[in-house]
């Protein structure tokens, strides 16, 4: 298990295939395909832990999760 601490202001950490990434009720955090640069799941505030194959991006603010978004191209998977 790692546990990632953003502590750092206007800077997102990007993980890919997180194991057991632990999130506190203060971080923004969402999961993309790096291939397909589709967003399985959409920007979100809560805590616990996170594995996905995908890529995860945490943040400790939603404006840089969207900037993240808009400069990478990423779009939202529709079901």
């Amino acid at each position: 298990m790692k546990i990632y601490s953003n502590q750092n202001v206007n800077a997102e950490q990007v993980i890919p295939f997180p194991d057991e990434v632990h999130t506190t009720e203060q971080d923004w955090w969402m999961i993309y395909n790096a291939d397909t640069k589709l967003i399985t799941i959409e920007p979100l505030q809560c805590s616990g832990y996170t594995s996905s194959p995908f890529t995860m991006v945490i943040s400790d603010r939603k404006e840089e999760l969207d900037q993240y978004i808009a400069d990478h191209g990423l779009t939202v998977q529709m079901n």
